[in-house]
């Protein structure tokens, strides 16, 4: 408006433009070239704070796995091994699969608690306390948890054992607390030593599992034969003889050396 009054006298103005910046035809432009951003790396954990926990979840679902596959025969040749009585072993197996997939619970738990109750397999074996039967249940729960009667009866003995064993893992929330009440230990008065218990049961339970998949992972295997090759202790079944992993039994049919061993065997039980 200035140019117009000042110089056009009444000229229209010319328009007002933008000033484009100057710049040399033979020069490129000036573009800035962004770096890719770096991924931040993953950390390093160590080996034994991931693989720990790991394994142990594996082992479980292995031992799942085993029993679908394979049934009951890999306990059973487990159970065979360390009572020396397969007869027994093929009958209990096969009823610890059975009523650990009923209840849910672990089939290496049940062979455990079997095992520790009654290392030789002895289905009429009686504790001096009154308990009957491969997993040495008392009379009181005869025929209760929906089991037949017979506490002889394998099937119907570890019927009892296993519902009885899971109505306590229910009550407790705890598998080694489940385990003492199984074994009378309430406040450590009615067994001798029962705090060392679910220890043992435990380290069993390892022992068998890692026995089960170590049988399985031999495709060249036949594990009929196996069962029926494994070797017979003599006299198995008519005695519970105490093993490292039943060294606390209370049974009224150990067989004694002499009359001072069994008043040494007494005595131990008893303090």
């Amino acid at each position: 408006m200035l140019a117009g009054t000042g110089c056009g006298a009444g000229a229209p103005a010319a328009p007002l433009s933008i000033l484009a910046p100057v710049t040399s035809p033979s020069a490129p432009p000036a573009v800035r070239r962004q770096k890719p951003k770096e991924r931040p790396q993953p950390k390093s954990v160590p080996a034994n704070a991931r693989t720990v926990p790991a394994a142990r979840v594996y082992s479980a679902a292995l031992e799942r796995a085993v029993t679908k596959e394979h049934a009951h025969w890999p306990l059973a040749i487990a159970l065979a091994q360390r009572s020396g009585n397969p007869d027994v072993a093929e009958l209990a197996a096969a009823a610890l699969v059975r009523e650990a997939e009923r209840l849910r619970l672990s089939p290496s738990l049940l062979g455990a608690v079997l095992l520790i109750e009654n290392t030789p397999l002895d289905p009429t074996a009686v504790s001096s306390q009154g308990a009957i039967g491969l997993m040495q249940v008392m009379p009181v729960h005869r025929g209760s948890y929906g089991c037949f009667a017979d506490l002889v009866n394998v099937d119907t003995n570890i019927c009892h054992g296993a519902s009885i064993l899971k109505h306590m893992v229910r009550r407790t929330k705890s598998v080694p607390l489940a385990l003492k009440r199984y074994n009378g230990c309430v406040r450590g008065r009615n067994t001798p030593r029962c705090y060392r218990y679910p220890m043992r049961v435990l380290r069993t339970a390892s022992r068998l599992r890692r026995e089960m998949l170590l049988t399985a992972a031999d495709p060249t295997l036949n594990m009929q034969e196996v069962l029926a090759a494994s070797p017979r202790r003599p006299n198995a079944g008519r005695h519970l003889v105490a093993s490292p992993d039943s060294a606390d039994t209370d049974v009224s049919q150990v067989s004694c050396a002499s009359f001072f061993g069994c008043l040494r065997h007494r005595w131990t039980l008893k303090y």
